[in-house]
């Protein structure tokens, strides 16, 4: 299975001088299960990220960060050879300069979200009250994105943010660019309305442009109801994807699998529907069920990301 959403380099980055439990963690969870996926660095406002990791953000240099994760990674072998990874930033609010997209790039980034949650000097986050949109800086970012071949992920967008670069893709098209825009971790607003999940239309709109929509397991962007059977309420979601596009061309899996968390560790221990060394399993018994062919199958685990994503990254 390929993960569309897992932000691994921020669990190496936060246990670096100590990455026994990370290797522990990473043995279990790609033996037989996970076998490649969009592993990320996340970036969150100034005031979680010193309240939830720690972390001042003066301290914070996303380049010498992905720097050192890719030592790590290198000298520790923390991740298999035979694992297919791509590398994500989640949140840009603190790119110094939009050049350094260059140095980001060379240091193997091939996914980023613009925006997380809140706003930022790029465009507006999903959980913020803001009827912004795509700054002026935003444009000239996400320009240079599409010139690089980044792929620019949806998820964390409100929907102002979202339109516009919908918007200005369709524009780059034009100009014989090829924008890459997908949604790595969202669900279906019409089963699940909250900020993070998206409408009908937006679901549509990345569909028009040939991305894919990785379906999360998390509980609470797949129901909004305590004591039900958060398995069907996850394939509920891939069931009406399928429905609404007519086929699985464009569907894929995600966990953002957050157990290893420090903080509150009730909460994130038990945020996911599915174990993440048992996830594939899960799903692919989830799929045989409800009586997905063998190769509608495959594509919703890996093979859509395999031509819909990392084909066009490399």
């Amino acid at each position: 299975m390929f993960d569309c959403h897992y932000d691994l380099l921020t669990y190496i980055y936060m246990n670096r001088r100590n990455l026994r439990p990370v290797i522990t963690h990473c043995r279990k969870i790609f033996f037989n299960n996970i076998t490649g996926g969009i592993f990320n660095l996340f970036y969150m406002s100034e005031k979680e990220m010193y309240d939830e990791l720690g972390i001042q953000a003066n301290e914070i240099d996303i380049i010498q960060n992905l720097k050192m994760v890719n030592f790590l990674i290198k000298r520790y072998k923390i991740i298999p050879y035979n694992i297919k990874y791509i590398i994500g930033i989640e949140g840009l609010d603190y790119l110094k300069n939009i050049s350094d997209i260059d140095i980001l790039y060379n240091l193997g980034l091939r996914s980023t979200g613009i925006v997380w949650n809140n706003k930022n000097k790029f465009g507006a986050g999903a959980r913020v009250k803001s009827t912004e949109g795509l700054t002026y800086l935003g444009e000239e970012l996400l320009e240079k994105l599409v010139k690089k071949k980044i792929a620019i992920d949806l998820s964390h967008a409100n929907e102002k943010t979202f339109y516009d670069i919908i918007y200005k893709c369709k524009k780059l098209k034009q100009k014989r660019l090829n924008p890459i825009v997908f949604a790595s971790h969202s669900n279906s607003k019409r089963y699940c309305n909250v900020p993070r999940n998206l409408t009908d239309k937006q679901l549509l709109e990345i569909k028009k442009l040939d991305g894919i929509i990785g379906v999360v397991s998390v509980k609470d962007f797949c129901s909004r109801y305590n004591n039900i059977n958060y398995e069907m309420a996850y394939i509920n979601h891939i069931n009406y994807l399928k429905k609404l596009f007519g086929n699985v061309d464009n569907i894929a899996l995600s966990t953002d699998d957050m157990s290893y968390y420090k903080f509150e560790p009730e909460t994130y221990q038990n945020m996911n529907i599915f174990k993440q060394e048992q996830v594939k399993d899960k799903i692919e018994n989830l799929l045989i069920l409800n009586n997905y062919s063998t190769q509608e199958i495959r594509q919703i685990l890996t093979e859509n990301v395999q031509n819909k994503l990392i084909k066009k990254l490399y």
